[in-house]
């Protein structure tokens, strides 16, 4: 074989060493990121406070109720009834 045809070989392994190790890096770096990111959500989602919601007419102050996973199919509402207003005034 000539020297010509063994710089190419040379050359070629060279290029698939060093695609190979590319590669590899981009791959390690990849996982690291992911990783990341997951503990991040993760992170996110189970350290995030529990929510509060209110219901008011905007004359009332508000009430606190409480979320549930399933509806309410009882007779019994979950909310009192709203008060008789006049004028801004509480009728009772």
């Amino acid at each position: 074989m000539r020297r010509a045809v063994w710089r190419v070989i040379r050359n070629s392994k060279r290029f698939y060493v060093a695609t190979f190790r590319f590669a590899g890096r981009a791959l390690i770096f990849s996982l690291v990121i992911n990783v990341a990111l997951g503990l991040g959500i993760w992170q996110a989602y189970f350290n995030t406070p529990e929510r509060h919601f209110y219901v008011t007419n905007g004359i009332v102050p508000p009430t606190e109720v409480i979320p549930v996973d399933v509806p309410n199919e009882s007779s019994v509402p979950l909310l009192a009834n709203d008060p008789d207003v006049t004028d801004g005034k509480i009728l009772d």
